[in-house]
């Protein structure tokens, strides 16, 4: 099935939360992805995916950032180390991750999904304006999903992560009270 962003996404928009980021912060975002897409050069995960490792990280950490202003508390791990460490939940305290997609396109997650995320969508045309979705627990990331929402054909073919699309399940996020449920 061919899924339209704009039946699937942007029909929901209206309840997305619009932040603006300060541009010295999204400056520091991509000064830090440099220097940790650089650092992660020599893993094979990386070495097989640098392509579009810069604009994805920077996507990423600008939706933690996001949620940062959002939420009031920070989340962003200016750590570098070996990826199979930072595979744990985005928010520090709660079992919720944060995925962040441009704007266009569907988010990829994991076909299995063990705890909640918080879904962004980064403008392409402002590169410090992020909208936050809303949380989809694991019981909808894990339902709502589709491989062709993948664009890449070899990350579709590696066969463990998927698209997710179901938008009209999000559940709106305001403030650090939304996510007590998801307190570790």
């Amino acid at each position: 099935m061919n899924r339209s962003y704009v039946e699937y996404v942007t029909k929901y928009s209206d309840t997305y939360i619009r932040v603006v980021l300060d541009p010295e912060y999204v400056t520091r975002i991509q000064k830090f992805v440099t220097e940790l897409v650089e650092a992660k050069a020599e893993e094979a995960h990386h070495k097989k995916d640098s392509h579009q490792e810069v604009k994805r990280f920077t996507t990423g950490f600008l939706g933690e950032a996001a949620l940062e202003k959002l939420l009031g508390i920070s989340i962003i791990d200016w750590s570098i180390g070996y990826s199979g460490l930072y595979h744990t939940p985005d928010i520090p305290g709660y079992r919720v991750g944060i995925k962040t997609v441009e704007h266009g396109k569907f988010p990829i997650i994991f076909k299995k999904n063990p705890y909640s995320q918080i879904i962004c969508i980064k403008s392409t045309q402002y590169n410090n304006l992020v909208f936050v979705c809303g949380l989809a627990t694991s019981d909808v990331l894990n339902k709502y999903q589709d491989d062709n929402l993948i664009l890449d054909p070899n990350l579709r073919a590696r066969g463990t992560k998927t698209g997710f699309y179901g938008f009209e399940h999000l559940v709106p996020i305001h403030s650090l009270n939304g996510l007590s449920k998801y307190k570790k």
